[in-house]
């Protein structure tokens, strides 16, 4: 029997706010899956662009399409809505602004033919913007250590979870205001291993359309909330610095998103100095060409 022939039971959980323009195209790509999800839990955020009813009318033709409608509290709140509706022994995550490549879920599911033990699968992706395009590939299976250090998994729409398991760990964490995904991952982690294909099987969008977090000050806090958290219980000095010294990588590469270069480079020197490492190199990099670009922007426009 084939892995599409035996068809492993998979709910689906897509939060959605204010994206009518771009919920189509999620949508197409669920319904283009060479494995087919069993229900496609659309959870709308108090949408009040007419999200909403054009859903309405979707369900009404779709048997699969199951909507629930909150009040608005959230992406994370909205997950946790769509976790608690599904009922499949399987559930994945998509944001309504991104994409799934045709073969995504059929991929990971192949994983579990030589790894039944994986409680949770994840996938590369593609970042696509105006002027940016790149591909993330995690590394297959990161360890605790690993996902203390920073986010090595990224972002909910490559990850598909063992309901079992996301009812142990608790779901997401709307009480913090970011990094909800990484803080979820590493408390999935405790329960088993996880899969990952290493291709880009994920469009992830990053547009001009406002995605759920956009101020760095939210941003930080997140993740100074969920470092607190993941270096409570560590207790040798070494790798207390080591995980530190990651985590000034990834405050680095926040402020470099939102255009703080000279700040981003001192905390790149920071975390070196701390404790050395191939990747601060790596943000030092990227963090200089920002400052190049930005300096070259003022000579232009003094010019």
């Amino acid at each position: 029997m084939t892995l599409t022939q035996a068809r492993p039971g998979i709910d689906l959980v897509i939060p959605t706010y204010n994206r009518r323009a771009m919920l189509p195209a999620a949508l197409d790509s669920v319904r283009a899956q060479t494995l087919p999800v069993s229900r496609i839990i659309v959870v709308d955020d108090g949408s009040t662009d007419g999200t909403v009813e054009w859903l309405r009318g979707l369900a009404a033709r779709d048997d699969r399409l199951v909507l629930v409608e909150n009040r608005h509290g959230g992406a994370n709140r909205a997950r946790n809505a769509g976790i608690a509706e599904a009922r499949a022994q399987w559930v994945a995550f998509l944001d309504s602004d991104d994409a799934w490549e045709p073969e995504k879920l059929e991929r990971q599911f192949a994983l579990l033919a030589d790894r039944p033990d994986l409680v949770a699968l994840f996938c590369g992706f593609r970042l696509v913007g105006a002027n940016v395009e790149m591909i993330h590939r995690p590394r297959d299976n990161p360890s605790l250590l690993d996902l203390r250090c920073a986010n090595a998994l990224g972002s909910t729409s490559g990850a598909v979870v063992r309901r079992d398991v996301l009812d142990k760990a608790g779901g997401f964490d709307p009480g913090l205001p970011s990094c909800q995904d990484w803080d979820l991952w590493f408390r999935l982690r405790r329960f088993g291993p996880m899969g990952v294909v290493r291709l880009p099987l994920v469009r992830f969008n990053c547009g001009p359309h406002e995605r759920i977090t956009t101020s760095m000050d939210k941003v930080l806090s997140g993740h100074r909330a969920i470092f607190a958290n993941l270096l409570a219980d560590v207790d040798r000095a070494g790798e207390r610095a080591r995980i530190a010294a990651q985590h000034k990588l990834v405050e680095a590469d926040i402020k470099r998103r939102f255009g703080e270069n000279t700040a981003a480079f001192g905390l790149v020197a920071r975390s070196f100095l701390q404790a050395p490492s191939k990747r601060a190199l790596a943000v030092a990099w990227r963090t200089a060409r920002g400052i190049w670009r930005d300096r070259a922007r003022r000579e232009a426009r003094a010019a």
